[in-house]
Parts: structure tokens; C-alpha cells; sequence
């Protein structure tokens, strides 16, 4: 038994998690504050080309058909919250500050990957193309969606994936690295990131199962980190000493339209 108060040290440095959809994302910096609304953006062309016989006229015959209109994508904004409430004796404004954005920072990306797993324009919805009708090989399902982002997209895409399936894809060698991120052997960008794992319903998938969802180029749009109360004095309630703070910051994250999904099995091969 000690016989002495322990000494205070500084808690360990907190290395923030890889290879989810921070990873497989591109970051960009918003040029305008009213992102925080959502975003909308055509969608690059997509669909496979089309073949036509070869002939003399002049001008295309009737045979040629392309699609009509254009496609716009909208995505809604996620805000991510985090906090603390501590009786805690000589805190600080910088100190409550730094210790909200802490209890944010640890979990934000996670909780932005559960969140457009299944909303309603969310990588799992009655609109993603279901690929297989029953779970099949974990290397059989990452080709078929290799197959359709190439037909259907023909640029480098990503595939989401709960995080545990990383140690299954890395068992079978569906992992390299390019440019600080895992991809497959064809340069697709893994996500293995905190998704629910469910279908389109909501319904979870059965054991050692899992959905695979193949998107077209993914880009996240955030904002600074917001202090709410903005002040100490606003934070404290006097009656009790508590602190009550929380860091805010919203997300948008928006994808090409493609989107496809397979269901795997973990175990066979």
C-alpha cells in the first residue's frame, strides 16, 4: 500500500486511428462557410461506354443512345459532438477547451463513419445496387465490385468495410499500401471504418458475414471545432461547481453516385 498521494503524470499520447475513411477520403478545405448546409455537385459521367458497328455516314446513325440528363449529388451535413461535465477545481477556459476537444477528436471520424452508413442517402440504402444475392468468398466479392467501379465508374473508387474485416482482407493479401493508404490489388482505397455492418432494412448481418460497399471518389468537407458554452462562465453551474462543455464540428461527406454493395463471407474461401 502506497504511503504517500500518487504523483500526477501526463496521460499518454493518443495516436489517432488509420486506414478508415480519413484515410481513404480526400480532405477539402471549404471555401465557403454555408457547406455547413450541405453540398450538391454533378456527378462526373458515369455508366460503361457503348459499342456501335462500324460504318461510312457522315453523322451518327439512330442505333447511338446516351443517357439523359445529369446527375446531381446532394449531401447532408453531420454534426459530431463530444464533451465532459467534472467538478474539476482550478479549471481553466483553455484547459475546459482543450480537454472538450480531446473528448471529440478521439471518436469524431467513427462516429462520422457510422452515420453514412445507413441514413437515407447513406452508403447502405434502398438505392445501392446488391451485387450478390447470397454471401459469397471475401476475394469473389471484392472482384465483383472491382468489376463494377471499373464498368461503371472507370476511376479510382473506394470500398467500405467494417474494420474487422481488415484482418480477413490482409489474411488472403487484398491489402497493399499506396501513398500512405491500404487498397486493393487494383488501386481501389479501402475505408474499414466504424460501419454498422447492417443491409439496406437495417438488419444486421449474420456471423461472420459482412456488406462491402464500392463508391466512386469520396471527398469530406468540416469545419472548425466549435466551444459550446463559448466561455467558462457560461459552463460553470455555481450551485454545484460542475462543468458542462462540449466541442462541436460538422461534417460533410459526399461521393459519385455509383455505389454497389456484396455481402462476404468471412471464414470461406
Amino acid at each position: 500500500m502506497a504511503v504517500a498521494p500518487a504523483l500526477y503524470v501526463a496521460a499518454p499520447t493518443v495516436t489517432p486511428s488509420r486506414f478508415g475513411l480519413v484515410s481513404a477520403a480526400d480532405l477539402v478545405v471549404p471555401e465557403d462557410r454555408h457547406f455547413v448546409n450541405g453540398v450538391q455537385f454533378e456527378s462526373n459521367p458515369s455508366g460503361p461506354a457503348k459499342l456501335a458497328a462500324a460504318d461510312c455516314l457522315p453523322e451518327p446513325g439512330p442505333d447511338r443512345t446516351v443517357p439523359d440528363g445529369i446527375e446531381i449529388v446532394e449531401s447532408e451535413p453531420i454534426i459530431v459532438y463530444n464533451g465532459f461535465t467534472c467538478r474539476a477545481v482550478g479549471l481553466d477556459e483553455s484547459e475546459m477547451l482543450d480537454r472538450a476537444r480531446k473528448a471529440l477528436t478521439g471518436g469524431e471520424w467513427a462516429a462520422v463513419e457510422n452515420a453514412v452508413w445507413s441514413s437515407d442517402s447513406g452508403l447502405m440504402n434502398a438505392d445501392t445496387d446488391i451485387l450478390t444475392t447470397a454471401a459469397v468468398p471475401l476475394v469473389k466479392g471484392i472482384g465483383l465490385l472491382e468489376d463494377h467501379l471499373y464498368e461503371q465508374y472507370g476511376g479510382v473508387g473506394v470500398i467500405h468495410a467494417p474494420r474487422h474485416v481488415a484482418m480477413f482482407a490482409a489474411e488472403r493479401r487484398q491489402i497493399d499500401v499506396e501513398s500512405g493508404r491500404k487498397v486493393t490489388a487494383l488501386g481501389t482505397r479501402w475505408s474499414f471504418g466504424n460501419y454498422p455492418n447492417t443491409d439496406a432494412a437495417g438488419a444486421p448481418a449474420a456471423v461472420d458475414t459482412a456488406w462491402l460497399v464500392a463508391t466512386g471518389a469520396v471527398q469530406v468537407r468540416r469545419g472548425d471545432v466549435k466551444q459550446r458554452p463559448a466561455t467558462l462562465a457560461d459552463a460553470l453551474d455555481r450551485r454545484t461547481n460542475e462543468v458542462f462543455a462540449i466541442a462541436e464540428r460538422t461534417y460533410v461527406p459526399s461521393w459519385e453516385a455509383v455505389q454497389a454493395a456484396v455481402l462476404v463471407n468471412l471464414t470461406s474461401s
